[in-house]
């Protein structure tokens, strides 16, 4: 039988958590949402469980990551499975850990519900974050990497210093993954370009 705090958990990310994101459009899941545009870039929010729970406490992180469709082929091609449809936080261009709020923290960077009834507010703390802050910082960055592959595509490569510099700040704080010249994911993209027409 599940633990009541656990079932808070659970009852919070699918009933308060879920309609917030689905007004973004996000997709769930498991514990994982995602919003893949026509295109395919990726944003997406995970769920994770902490193995530090235990009987009245359960701990979680909320991942965040953001993901060209390029940048996930790439990462298919190298490490296999099924990166395009089925992204994962960890696979993003742009990677971090949603920052536990005041109140819901266990003081070690991990969200904390330690009673059913302190679900309903952490949702709604988790809810008001995701909207105010996660998505349009999604928004920004994917604009960011979309203006990389477009001057890779395009051979510009002049242009990418500046270009890497530009990355849009932010509220959060996160791990830029193609951020610099000698990364091998820009010779891939080089190597994909149309011969030049003579």
């Amino acid at each position: 039988m599940e633990r009541p705090v656990r079932q808070a958990y659970l009852h919070m990310i699918a009933k308060q958590v879920g309609p917030v994101l689905r007004g973004h459009g996000f997709r769930r899941s498991h514990g994982t949402f995602r919003r893949i545009s026509d295109a395919g870039h990726a944003a997406i929010i995970e769920f994770q469980g902490s193995t530090g729970s235990w009987g009245d406490t359960s701990l979680f992180y909320v991942n965040l990551g953001v993901a060209t469709v390029s940048w996930l082929d790439w990462f298919q091609e190298r490490l296999g499975g099924n990166r395009r449809d089925r992204p994962t936080a960890s696979v993003a261009q742009w990677w971090t850990r949603l920052t536990a709020a005041p109140g819901h923290s266990d003081g070690f960077d991990r969200w904390a519900i330690r009673s059913v009834e302190e679900a309903e507010a952490c949702g709604s703390v988790i809810g008001q974050e995701l909207s105010d802050r996660v998505v349009p910082t999604f928004d920004a960055l994917l604009a960011h990497y979309l203006r990389l592959d477009e001057i890779l595509v395009d051979g510009r490569l002049d242009e990418l210093p500046a270009a890497f510099d530009a990355r849009p700040p932010g509220p959060l704080n996160g791990i830029d993954h193609f951020h610099r010249l000698d990364h091998p994911y820009k010779a891939w993209m080089l190597s994909r370009r149309p011969a030049a027409i003579e």
